[in-house]
């Protein structure tokens, strides 16, 4: 099992009974990169802060700091790390409130091992490449858009856009590559509208198995179907107040498509394994990097449930398109990765440099990434962004050559190509590998792979 694993992190568990880390620890073996426990909330904040975790295990109950003040501590300072919270006294208002919290899941004990693993797979995949959620910013934020940087007129354009949609409280319809700030601009556009005191939810339509799907979005009832040994709320009900946030919208299927539809007109939702609806007030945010208008003549995706997502559409731009503002987010990032790591790093004129050549197929997602192994990697010599000998210039903007008589579209396809060949080269044709080197996920590696005829 360990040895065909497509999936790895780095785990902590958190329970103050030593016989149930014994078997987490055993169960998410096989999917590990490195497993670390603590018996309080305590000593695992301290672990929190030294080590670089993908997903937390955690117990509700706990002497001292429960789990629900650990996990709120967690996503304040770290609000990618993924959470699962597990319990002995399990409560429909116990699991809300996790959820609410910012938990990616819930399970009661007595647990089923390969439960945990299933939940642990999904949230590692999610984890890898999946959301765009980043933090930009050290500290607490100065204003809701901190996060959402950037002066370019291109961008400043959406954020604007951004602003208008906030107040109107109706349904948005981000677009835009991998790795552009999907779901940076989602929350923004949440904690500036008058549900920003409520709960904003967060679902990856392409992280959930397709059988799976109906229950994450609309919940179910125990007994519904084999695993189902509690009734859990599903994530529509989760945002009942507040804003409900499915990216990769494209990549739903159709029969999902046809029941999201009828819950985005009826505001209903249907448990499964119930006959009783409920009724949810929720604010819709959905985000897309595929082009639905192709998926729809392609008959991927609906044209009546495009028509209802694309209200107020947000097309946000590739990071290539984004003049000036390469270095802004640069220098946030440093910022932000000198303080997680107690550095003080620079960026000289040759990195900026290096930095502003660069494609960034990966778009703000990439930079992020090589902020951050550049910060890691550093010698007495200062940052450097080279990547296993090789350098961020597989990527240039001004390049000639063949691309250079290209139509803009062309041209720019002709970069994020050449960028992609080269880092296949680099990683030796492993496509997870490729993916983490870019900055996005191996979904969308794959999916370009094809676009562009890559054999």
């Amino acid at each position: 099992m360990s040895q065909t694993e497509s999936v790895r992190g780095r785990f902590l568990i958190v329970d103050d009974e030593e016989h149930i880390r014994e078997i987490l620890r055993a169960t998410l073996e096989p999917l590990a990169i490195s497993v670390h426990d603590a018996g309080s909330a305590e000593e695992a904040l301290e672990m929190v802060r030294e080590e670089n975790l993908d997903m937390i295990i955690c117990d509700v109950q706990m002497p001292g700091m429960n789990g629900l003040e650990f996990l709120n501590k967690v996503k304040t300072e770290q609000p990618a790390i993924k959470f699962l919270m597990i319990t002995a006294h399990g409560t429909m208002d116990t699991a809300v409130k996790a959820l609410r919290y910012g938990a990616s899941d819930f399970l009661t004990k007595p647990f089923e091992n390969e439960a945990v693993r299933q939940i642990a797979r999904r949230l590692l995949r999610e984890r890898s490449g999946s959301s765009d959620t980043i933090a930009v910013t050290p500290g607490p934020a100065k204003s809701v858009l901190e996060g959402v940087l950037g002066k370019s007129p291109a961008f400043t354009a959406c954020l604007e856009k951004a602003r208008k949609a906030a107040a109107a409280d109706t349904t948005v319809l981000i677009c835009g590559e991998s790795g552009t700030g999907k779901e940076v601009m989602a929350r923004a556009i949440h904690n500036l509208s008058r549900r920003a005191d409520k709960p904003f939810i967060a679902v990856n339509c392409g992280a959930i198995p397709e059988n799976l799907l109906e229950s994450e979005l609309f919940g179910h009832e125990k007994g519904a179907f084999t695993g189902a040994i509690a009734s859990k709320p599903g994530k529509f009900t989760l945002a009942d107040g507040g804003t409900i946030f499915l990216d990769e919208i494209g990549e739903m299927p159709l029969l999902m498509q046809v029941k999201l539809l009828r819950v985005i007109q009826e505001r209903m939702v249907e448990p499964v394994g119930s006959t009783r609806t409920q009724k949810v007030d929720f604010r819709l945010i959905a985000a897309t990097n595929r082009n639905l208008k192709e998926e729809i003549k392609t008959g991927r995706f609906r044209e009546d449930l495009y028509y209802r997502l694309n209200i107020i559409p947000i097309d946000l731009p590739p990071l290539r398109d984004r003049e000036g503002d390469i270095l802004i987010m640069a220098r946030s990032f440093l910022a932000y990765y000198n303080d997680r790591y107690g550095c003080r790093y620079e960026l000289t004129p040759a990195n900026e440099a290096e930095l502003q050549s660069h494609g960034w197929p990966g778009n703000v997602r990439e930079l992020a990434n090589a902020i951050e192994r550049a910060v890691v990697l550093a010698s007495g010599d200062g940052l450097s962004f080279a990547v296993d000998g090789g350098t961020l210039q597989s990527g240039q903007k001004n390049g000639t050559g063949a691309g250079a008589g290209l139509a803009m579209k062309e041209k720019k396809q002709a970069v994020e190509r050449d960028a992609i060949l080269k880092a296949l080269d680099l990683n030796r044709w492993n496509k997870t590998q490729t993916a983490e080197s870019l900055g996005i996920s191996r979904r969308s590696l794959l999916y370009k792979i094809k676009e562009f005829g890559i054999a």
